[in-house]
């Protein structure tokens, strides 16, 4: 179990917070955060911790503890999906750090590419509700995997693959209108649509591989005029980003205003968290927040430079 503490009580006028996620990664996420409190230790740098099931209200925490100066945030792109839906980004000073301990981390993917950047928090108004995203959103087979991996009793990378290749087997494919930054298009016997922020979705699949999180525009791929068996068939082009080449099969576009309308309701993911009963949804930009990969050794360097 991972003890809720501080050193010295907040005495430092510059200290880090460790939220950490104790449901991340099935409940395993304990063994990651011990390890990060353990090199915090270790090298003398003032903290506290503090699980995302006893902060209430976040904003107010840091307001209630002005020598918080940077926070450390532990977990996967669920925990980050909590979070910028969850707190007001645009109130915290604090610079925010993202590390690995849950087990889907496609944002991090991306955003280890880039370094420290200001990102742009994306916002989707659908008629089924409202959600913020930080990595992508869309609608198709891949929030039907969602909905069938968050309602899988036994969590594992192998029946991940068993719930892909269930929804493949039951999704419905549809028609879908499109409309990016007022240039409409309609697609049919389509898969999916993913409108990203980042490079990747489902686990490690380069599905937008010029996505960049700290541009103002989404990069928006759709999969259309596929079978099930043809869709199976991109799977390893999907993983190293080549399936952009298929222009018959998957239709890439990039804009800051994208409008989707589906003929019957769909599922809707948002980071992976879920959606019932979408059939149309309107994405945007809005609030946008720093967020560093936390890197050890630069760390440390830029640590012990400020102490000497």
């Amino acid at each position: 179990m991972v003890r809720e503490e501080a050193n010295d009580h907040y005495a430092y006028p510059n200290m880090f917070l460790i939220v950490h996620n104790p449901l991340s990664n099935n409940k395993k996420s304990k063994k990651t955060t011990n390890k990060w409190v353990r090199f915090f230790k270790f090298h003398k740098v003032p903290f506290t911790v503090r699980s995302t099931l006893k902060i209430n209200d976040l904003n107010q925490y840091l307001e209630d503890h002005p020598n918080i100066t940077d926070i450390l945030y532990l977990g996967g792109d669920g925990s980050i999906n909590y979070l910028i839906n969850n707190v007001n980004l645009s109130k915290i000073k604090a610079k925010i750090h993202l590390a690995k301990s849950g087990s889907g981390n496609d944002f991090l993917r991306t955003l280890k590419q880039k370094g420290p950047s200001v990102i742009q928090v994306g916002k989707a108004v659908t008629d089924g509700g409202t959600a913020s995203f930080i990595n992508g959103c869309g609608v198709g087979f891949d929030a039907l995997v969602g909905h069938y991996v968050n309602n899988d009793k036994k969590k594992s990378k192998i029946s991940y693959f068993k719930n892909v290749f269930k929804a493949i087997s039951h999704y419905e494919r549809s028609e879908l209108t499109v409309q990016v930054d007022g240039v409409e298009k309609t697609f049919h016997n389509t898969y999916f649509i993913a409108i990203q922020n980042g490079k990747y979705f489902g686990g490690g699949m380069k599905i937008a591989p010029k996505g960049d999180p700290s541009k103002e525009t989404f990069q928006v791929v759709v999969a259309h005029s596929l079978t099930a068996a043809i869709l199976i068939g991109l799977f390893p082009t999907i993983y190293v980003g080549l399936h952009t080449k298929i222009k018959s099969k998957i239709a890439c576009m990039e804009g800051k205003v994208i409008k989707v309308t589906f003929p019957s309701p769909r599922y809707f993911q948002a980071d992976g968290e879920v959606l019932e009963n979408v059939s149309t949804m309107t994405v945007s930009k809005s609030v946008a927040h720093e967020f560093d990969p936390f890197h050890k050794r630069r760390f440390l360097i830029e640590f012990k430079a400020k102490k000497a």
